[in-house]
C-alpha cells in the first residue's frame, strides 16, 4: 500500500500484495486486542501476525501502546502514532482508519493496557457501525486473567454496544495463572460471572490461550516464534536449546488449534 505522499496525516504503510488466499476473503479486518496490561495482547498480535505472514497475507501492524511499543522489535514496517499525546493519538487513529477504508487492508491495532482512547472514540463515532458501513470488519479480542477486575474493560465496552462487534473473542490466558494452581479452578469466578456470560450469550467466542513456559527466552532474543522453534540465530545470540524449541513448537500447534473456531475473524 502506498501512502499519499502529499498528505502528512496519511500513514506510510508497507505495500500489500494480494494473494489467492486474501482474495478469497476480501473483507478487511481491524483486530483490536483489549484489556488490562500484561494479559497477553502483544503476544497474541505477534503470533497472529506471524501466522498471517507465513500463509502469504500481509496485515498492517499498528503499535499504539503509549508506554511500551514492542512490535517493531519483531516485525518490519510497524506503524506508530507520532507521540503519546491524546490529540496526536486521535488524529493518527482517524487517519489510520480512513486509510484502511480507502486501501482495504487488514490490520492489528495494539493499544496499551487499559488505554481509554478506544472507548472514547468508539462511543463518539459509533465505531463498530462506522467500520461496517465502509466494509471493514471490526474484531474485538478481550484478554482476561482469573481476576474479576479483568472483566471491567469487557463490561465497559459491551454496555450499550460501545465496542461490541459480532466478531468478539474472549481470550482466557493461562499464562497469568501461577503454574502451581489449576487453571480451570482459577478461572471459575470469571467463567461464571454475569459479565462474561452475557458476552457469550450475545455471540462472543471463548478461547483458551496456552502458557508458553520459555517465552522469556524468545522475548530476550526478540525472535519470532517460528524462528525460535526452528533454532534460528539472531544478532549472534546463543540459540534456543532443543527442549525449549519443542515447547515453542507445541505451543504454536496448540494456539492454532485453540484459535481455529475464530480463525475466520483473523487476517
Amino acid at each position: 500500500m502506498a501512502a499519499k505522499a502529499q498528505d502528512a496525516t496519511v500513514l506510510d504503510l508497507p505495500d500489500v500484495k494480494p494473494t489467492a488466499q486474501t482474495e478469497q476473503s476480501s473483507q478487511p479486518k481491524l483486530v483490536v486486542p483489549l484489556g488490562r496490561g500484561s494479559r497477553g495482547k502483544t503476544v497474541f498480535v505477534r503470533w497472529a501476525a506471524e501466522r498471517a505472514l507465513s500463509e502469504g497475507r500481509t496485515p498492517v501492524l499498528a503499535d499504539a501502546d503509549r508506554t511500551n511499543q514492542e512490535l517493531a522489535a519483531y516485525f518490519d514496517g510497524v506503524v506508530t502514532p507520532p507521540s503519546a499525546d491524546e490529540l496526536d493519538m486521535r488524529e493518527w487513529l482517524a487517519a489510520f482508519l480512513e486509510q484502511q477504508i480507502e486501501e482495504t487492508f487488514s490490520a492489528f491495532l495494539d493499544l496499551g493496557g487499559g488505554d481509554l482512547i478506544l472507548k472514547r472514540i468508539a462511543r463518539e463515532m459509533q465505531l463498530v457501525s462506522f467500520l461496517q458501513q465502509y466494509g471493514v470488519q471490526p474484531v474485538a479480542v478481550h484478554f482476561i486473567g482469573p481476576e474479576l477486575e479483568d472483566l471491567a474493560y469487557l463490561r465497559d465496552v459491551e454496555q450499550n454496544g460501545v465496542f461490541a462487534p459480532p466478531a468478539t473473542v474472549l481470550v482466557l490466558n493461562e499464562a497469568v495463572v501461577p503454574a502451581s494452581r489449576p487453571v480451570k479452578a482459577a478461572f471459575e469466578p470469571v467463567l461464571t460471572h454475569a459479565i462474561f456470560k452475557a458476552a457469550l450469550e450475545r455471540g462472543a467466542k471463548p478461547v483458551w490461550m496456552p502458557r508458553l513456559p520459555c517465552i522469556h527466552e524468545v522475548n530476550q532474543r526478540r525472535m519470532t516464534f517460528g524462528a525460535a522453534r526452528d533454532g534460528q540465530l539472531k544478532d549472534k545470540q546463543k540459540p534456543i536449546g532443543p527442549w525449549n524449541r519443542q515447547l515453542v513448537a507445541m505451543w504454536l500447534r496448540e494456539m492454532e488449534s485453540n484459535f481455529a473456531p475464530v480463525a475466520d475473524w483473523l487476517p
